[in-house]
C-alpha cells in the first residue's frame, strides 16, 4: 500500500534500501527520494507527491478497499506528481523570465495576513502548525512564494485571458437541447399485487386484482385500498409515488400512464409478471428553464471550460521546452 512516510524516516530507508522501494497497492515499484521525476534541472521527490496526495488518500482509505483502492491510489499518485511536474514547469518560467521577481517583503507581507486572517494574529498557534507539519518558517516561506508565483502566472497566462461573450453563453444555451427542458409530470398512485407462478395462481391473482379495480370504481378510496392489498414498495403510503415522468416507468406503465385523465382508475395491466392499478392525481406538462435562470451557472462552466483549454494549451508549451522524465 502507498505509505505516509515522514521525511527523516524516508532518508533512513533511502541509505538502507537503495533508490527503490517495492509499494505492492501500486502494483509495481516506486521511486523513493529523489526519484519520483525530474523536471530540467528539478527533482521531483516521493515525499514531495506524497505529501501532495495526502487529503485524497485519507479520503480514499475511508470509502475504499482492496483491489479498487490500489486502483485509486495508483491514480491518485500519477494524479498528484502530474501536478508538481506542473507546477516546476511554471517556476522555471517564471525563473527565466529576468524581468520578473517576487521580491521577499512580498512574501513576508502575505505571511502576516495567513497569520492575522487563519490564526487571529496569534504567533504561538502559526509556530505550533509549522512544527506539527515539520516545516520551518523558511521552509514554509519557500513553500509559499512559489504557490503565489504559481499564481501569478495562471492568472497572466490563463485566467486574465479567459474571454466568454454573450452570444457564447446563449448559443450553448441552444445547444443544450433537454438539458433545461423539465418532461411531463404526473401524480401517480399505484396499487401492484404479484403476479403468481403457476396458472393456478396467476388465475388467483388477476381475479383478486380485477375485484380491487371494480371496488375503486365503486368510489373506494385508492389510498385506503393501496394500504389494504397492495404488495408494492409504496403500500403504506397508499400507493403514491408523487410527481414522477411517465418515461421512468416500464413501458406498459408509461403507455398507460399517459392514457390516464386525472382521477381515472386503468385496467389492470400486467408487467414483469406482475399486476398493476393505477391512478392519476394530477398533470404537469413539459417546461423549460428561461434563459435568465441559467445563464450564471452557464457562464460559469463556459469560463471553467475556456480556462482549461487555456491552461491545457500553455502547459503543451511549456512542455515542449523542458525536460522531463518520471521514474
Amino acid at each position: 500500500m502507498l505509505m505516509r512516510i515522514k521525511p527523516i524516516l524516508l532518508a533512513t530507508l533511502v541509505l538502507a534500501f537503495g533508490c527503490l522501494l517495492p509499494a505492492n497497492a501500486l502494483g509495481k515499484t516506486i521511486p523513493v527520494e529523489g526519484c519520483a521525476a525530474q523536471v530540467n534541472d528539478r527533482i521531483v521527490t516521493v515525499t514531495e507527491v506524497m505529501t501532495a496526495m495526502q487529503p485524497v488518500e485519507r479520503q480514499l482509505r475511508a470509502t475504499s478497499q482492496g483491489a479498487e483502492l490500489d486502483r485509486k491510489l495508483e491514480e491518485a499518485y500519477e494524479k498528484a506528481l502530474q501536478s508538481l511536474i506542473e507546477r516546476e514547469l511554471i517556476l522555471d518560467a517564471f525563473h527565466q523570465q529576468k524581468e520578473m521577481n517576487l521580491p521577499d517583503k512580498i512574501v513576508q507581507s502575505r505571511t502576516e495576513e495567513i497569520v492575522r486572517t487563519k490564526f487571529s494574529n496569534n504567533r504561538t498557534a502559526f509556530r505550533k502548525a509549522l512544527d506539527e507539519e515539520g516545516l520551518t518558517l523558511e521552509e514554509w516561506q519557500a513553500n509559499l512564494k512559489k504557490s503565489m508565483i504559481v499564481s501569478f502566472l495562471r492568472e497572466r497566462e490563463v485566467e486574465s485571458k479567459v474571454s466568454i461573450s454573450p452570444q457564447d453563453v446563449r448559443t450553448a444555451y441552444e445547444k443544450a437541447g433537454d438539458t433545461f427542458r423539465t418532461p411531463e409530470q404526473v401524480h401517480l398512485r399505484m396499487i401492484m399485487i404479484n403476479g403468481g407462478k403457476t396458472d393456478e395462481e396467476i388465475a388467483v391473482k388477476r381475479k383478486q386484482a380485477e375485484e380491487v379495480r371494480k371496488r375503486l370504481l365503486e368510489g373506494e378510496s385508492f389510498e385506503d385500498l393501496a394500504r389494504q392489498v397492495s404488495e408494492g414498495t409504496r403500500a403504506q403510503d397508499g400507493g403514491d409515488w408523487g410527481w414522477i415522468d411517465p418515461a421512468s416507468r416500464r413501458p406498459e406503465l408509461a403507455a398507460a400512464i399517459r392514457a390516464l385523465k386525472p382521477e381515472d382508475i386503468s385496467d389492470v395491466i400486467p408487467a414483469g409478471g406482475d399486476l398493476y392499478i393505477l391512478k392519476v392525481e394530477g398533470q404537469r406538462g413539459a417546461t423549460v428553464i428561461p434563459f435568465e435562470k441559467v445563464h450564471d451557472t452557464l457562464r460559469t462552466e463556459l469560463e471553467k471550460q475556456e480556462a482549461k483549454r487555456l491552461y491545457d494549451a500553455w502547459m503543451v508549451r511549456l512542455k515542449q521546452k523542458a525536460f522531463i522524465k518520471k521514474y
